[in-house]
């Protein structure tokens, strides 16, 4: 659900802000808000779920814990301060409250593509680690 989000949100914020008109009656801008608003909701969602970890349990049972009569094994999970700083990150590219003001072109921009930027390095390590894990 990570990767879609991070699509969609991609796209949202070019509707947004490089298409102007208007298709169907509909405002690129407004489609684009509404993209990003959808795409947000599915990326914090995805990120959530990145830091459940799995636990299976071969051949033995669970007891106070700890395994008894078989292999435990355990998947990546990712720490809950990263989890809050991506879904900060998420909140703050979609929110029109910004740091440095949009209209302050080209800083009002920059900053938002920063905090994309480390959004987009953030979920791509995550992802990595979680697939060195599984192998």
């Amino acid at each position: 659900m990570v990767l879609p989000g991070v699509l969609a949100l991609f796209v949202g914020a070019i509707l947004t802000f490089a298409v102007h008109g208007h298709v169907g009656g509909v405002s690129v801008t407004a489609l684009g808000v509404i993209t990003m608003v959808v795409a947000a909701i599915i990326l914090i969602v995805g990120l959530i779920r990145l830091g459940r970890g799995r636990r299976r349990v071969v051949g033995g049972r669970v007891v106070a814990g700890r395994v008894v009569g078989g292999v435990q094994e355990r998947a990546y999970r990712t720490s809950k301060g990263k989890i809050f700083a991506m879904v900060v990150a998420v909140i703050y590219i979609v929110s029109p409250i910004d740091i440095i003001p949009d209209f302050l072109l080209p800083f009002g921009i920059i900053d938002d593509a920063t905090a994309f930027s480390w959004l987009l390095f953030a979920v791509g390590q995550e992802l990595t680690r979680k697939r060195r894990q599984a192998l």
